[in-house]
């Protein structure tokens, strides 16, 4: 027979409910709370996998700014070299127009009447014209009609003639006719200030500071570094003016009613519109001008005949191209020679 342990015996005859309330007790010592219990490691390999996300998003994120970064490049690439070819298209037909204009103004001289004036051939516009991706139009100018600023130094000295007219013209645009003794200054080969003139020390004084070019007008737009010359003042006077070579003449019938203003003292604006004759004068021989001059009561100064003429050799022939959607103009300063013609200069956007 197996005997009972005096504990087993005891809880055997032990009252029910000291024996649940001892039970209870034991559980409550044993039983962990839930939120009291220790972090398990297997929770760690969460929070490993939320930093590879994280740098997954990362570096997906820096691959596309460089996907993006690329497109734009290489599209700016591309659009720079369309572009370009573009340009260098129309630069091409602006130089097929370089050759139209030769060759206008070459049979212009072979088969016209000696002169030049705004009822010739090759003074109309040429209308717009399908070439392949676009159209092309043209016009030429005259040069000869316009006042030579090289004509106020001639053989190292000032030239009193071309002095005074462009003074008169000057007058006639509004301006200061002090100018005329800036721009010769600024071609004379010497450093003395001559009148209301300007030599280097004026110029250096400027920011930044340059010298005079104690040689020829190159180009016009010198013009606008000559002291006193605004903005303003360089657009009433640029399309009065050339820069050609000494010796080169006026033409009376290409004149602005300025450029007819400029020719003596006395010529009023009435009388200068009647003789530029809206545009359109067409005057055979110089004698011809001077008897429509004097006929008005204006007496001229023999002198003051200096370098007047009715033809002309030098033109700015303008072509305008359309490629697409984009626009060029370009600008060539022609010489027609007895040859035919050449090139003397060349320009994009503006002549001016």
């Amino acid at each position: 027979m197996t005997r009972s342990s005096p504990v087993a015996i005891a809880f055997r005859y032990a009252d029910p409910r000291f024996v649940s309330a001892l039970n209870a007790q034991n559980n409550l010592r044993t039983t962990v709370p839930r939120n009291t219990r220790q972090p398990r490691t297997r929770n760690l390999p969460h929070k490993q996998r939320g930093v590879a996300l994280l740098m997954a998003l990362l570096v997906v994120a820096i691959a596309t700014l460089i996907a993006v970064r690329i497109f734009s490049i290489s599209t700016t690439s591309i659009a720079r070299t369309e572009s370009q070819a573009r340009l260098d298209d129309a630069m091409h037909l602006s130089k097929g127009m370089e050759d139209w204009a030769i060759v206008l103004l070459w049979r212009d001289a072979e088969s016209g009447d000696g002169i030049d004036t705004r009822n010739d051939t090759w003074a109309a516009t040429l209308p717009p014209l399908p070439v392949p991706g676009g159209l092309v139009a043209g016009k030429l100018e005259d040069l000869d009609g316009r006042f030579n600023l090289n004509s106020l130094v001639r053989n190292g000295a000032r030239d009193p003639v071309a002095m005074a007219r462009f003074a008169r013209l000057l007058a006639a645009l509004k301006i200061d006719p002090a100018l005329a003794d800036v721009a010769a200054d600024w071609i004379d080969s010497d450093a003395q200030v001559q009148g209301q003139g300007a030599e280097d020390l004026e110029y250096l004084r400027a920011d930044p500071p340059y010298r005079a070019a104690n040689r020829a007008f190159v180009h016009i737009s010198e013009m606008r570094k000559l002291k006193g010359v605004d903005d303003k003042i360089y657009a009433r006077l640029a399309p009065e003016i050339a820069a050609l070579p000494i010796g080169t003449g006026f033409n009376v019938n290409t004149a602005s009613v300025a450029g007819f203003m400029s020719l003596a003292d006395g010529i009023s604006e009435e009388l200068a519109k009647r003789l530029w004759a809206q545009g359109r004068a067409q005057y055979r021989n110089i004698t011809d001008v001077v008897d429509a001059i004097t006929q008005a009561g204006v007496v001229l100064d023999p002198a003051s005949m200096q370098d007047l003429k009715v033809s002309s050799n030098f033109f700015i022939a303008r072509a305008d191209v359309k490629l697409g959607d984009r626009e060029f103009r370009f600008y060539s300063l022609i010489e027609r020679t007895p040859a035919g013609g050449r090139v003397r200069q060349r320009s994009q956007g503006a002549f001016f």
